[in-house]
């Protein structure tokens, strides 16, 4: 963990530039905790990018976590989780000091977050806001599983389900795959998922659901076969997973890679 006086916070790339500062009076205990949260949470993912910082920020969240309440601690995972999807996008090179701090904190908020999700009565933590519950439940795909498939979920949600996005290696790509109407389902076949036990998180798409049905999100639940099921390619016939699909999309248009 790199301290908060160090120099390199101001090279450190975020939206705004008072990463630190924020970060520093969430440490301290100084203002509102959950202004700050926000206010930290939306300089490392404005817009759904990575920013450099966040690999530095998440040791200190890590600890900070330990000491807050449930309702608080997932607030945090909240806040921070689409900034922690966004590296499964733009991944950090291997051998690096960022990719060291980086997975330090994400080994601490794992073991933050991996209590909330196996604990019978997070609906009753979260309250009843339905966005809570969704955005904590991808923030928590993106802290214990796949950071691809977290920033995906963003992505895809963004459309309430209506349709998503996707790309053969043939070249085959669309914009718009209904997720809701039959005619479209050509493309799509989905994967039977089966019941969670409410305790490992082995499994990532029978612990996601069985998260969600905790939180009676029964609309995501509806579309996770097709999240995690197999694609057809209208144009070459081919068959792959539907994340590898959403992969090569991204690559083509929202990264630029």
């Amino acid at each position: 963990m790199i301290s908060l006086d160090s120099s390199i916070w101001k090279e450190l790339d975020s939206v705004g530039s008072d990463t630190d500062e924020i970060l520093r009076d969430l440490m301290e205990g100084k203002g509102d905790f959950r202004e700050n949260m926000e206010s930290l949470g939306w300089d490392l993912s404005h817009q759904a990018c990575y920013y450099d910082a966040t690999a530095y920020v998440l040791p200190h969240l890590a600890v900070l976590c330990t000491k807050l309440s449930p309702e608080d601690k997932a607030f945090l995972i909240t806040e921070i989780g689409l900034a922690i999807a966004a590296e499964g996008v733009w991944p950090i090179k291997p051998d690096t000091e960022a990719f060291r701090e980086f997975q330090e904190g994400l080994r601490g908020l794992r073991r933050e977050t991996e209590k909330l999700v196996t604990n019978p009565d997070i609906a009753a933590v979260l309250g009843n806001n339905p966005t809570q519950r969704e955005s904590f439940a991808l923030s928590a795909l993106a802290i214990l599983g796949n950071r691809m498939h977290a920033y995906g979920m963003w992505l895809v949600l963004g459309h309430d389900w209506e349709d998503c996005i996707g790309a053969c290696l043939c070249g085959w790509e669309e914009e718009v795959i209904s997720f809701r109407t039959d005619k479209d389902y050509f493309c799509m076949e989905p994967v039977s998922i089966a019941p969670w036990d409410g305790k490992s998180i082995e499994d990532e798409p029978v612990w996601f659901q069985g998260l969600l049905r905790r939180m009676g999100d029964e609309e995501t639940i509806r579309f996770l076969p097709f999240a995690y099921g197999t694609c057809v390619c209208p144009g070459c016939g081919k068959r792959a997973a539907y994340w590898d699909w959403l992969a090569k999309f991204i690559g083509y248009g929202w990264c630029g890679g």
